[in-house]
């Protein structure tokens, strides 16, 4: 299929498959002349790589997880499953802090509270 048809199926544009390629997340199509053919391999590659931007992720971040990965046959799952890991693994981390952060601000709260210092008081 031609990319117009691929790029409907996937809901993205012709622009963001070459986009895609131009990366090396997705492989060079095979080309009729001038124009690149599609197999219907890479539908649910593109649908998933789609799903993850959904999710936050950034390219750059899928990619990196690539190293050596073979994706003639479409974008292996251990590779958004390798960014997916990474990613939950800094989110439990800026969770940690966020935590760590409330609690300090609600030691001042308290603080504050019992100070001897009017804070209602006008000068």
């Amino acid at each position: 299929m031609y990319i117009g048809k691929f790029a409907s199926l996937t809901g993205t544009t012709p622009k963001t498959i070459r986009f895609y390629e131009s990366i090396g997340i997705l492989p060079e199509p095979l080309r009729k002349r001038k124009y690149r053919i599609y197999d219907k391999t890479y539908i649910e590659t593109v649908i998933q790589i789609k799903k993850a931007q959904d999710l936050g992720f950034k390219l750059a971040e899928i990619k990196s997880h690539m190293d050596d990965a073979n994706i003639k046959k479409g974008l292996p799952a251990s590779v958004i499953v390798n960014a997916i890991t990474a990613k939950r693994n800094q989110i439990k981390l800026d969770i940690d802090k966020l935590q760590q952060l409330d609690t300090q601000m609600l030691e001042l709260q308290k603080e504050l509270e019992k100070s001897k210092c009017n804070l209602d008081s006008t000068l």
